[in-house]
């Protein structure tokens, strides 16, 4: 099983979730960064690989977030956006007529 691992370290808050080919959510951690952006980031992805069935495999890594430069670098990220730029897209593409996007971080 493909899957492709998604990333957002913010100030507050640290997430991870991983998508089947089909887009579809196979694993999801949300926990508080606590000030500690590597030690959360190396601790998500052991909790996430524990709740991917054995015979996934992790395609494609991006990284989002005020940390998003160094998540990507701690996990080789293969693409590195902002947040603002992540929430359009994704938006965009759940709900194309959309118009206005309210975002509110931790910072």
């Amino acid at each position: 099983m493909e899957v492709y691992l998604g990333i957002d370290v913010g100030s507050v808050t640290t997430k991870l979730a991983a998508l089947d080919r089909n887009n579809e959510l196979v694993a999801q951690i949300y926990q508080l960064t606590q000030g500690k952006p590597v030690e959360m980031v190396q601790d998500g992805l052991n909790k996430i690989r524990q709740q991917l069935p054995s015979e996934a495999s992790i395609c494609g890594v991006g990284t989002t977030g005020s940390a998003r430069f160094l998540a990507g670098v701690i996990v080789g990220a293969d693409l590195v956006k902002n947040e603002i730029t992540c929430h359009a897209v994704g938006t965009l593409h759940y709900i194309p007529e959309v118009q206005t996007i309210i975002e509110i971080g931790g910072q």
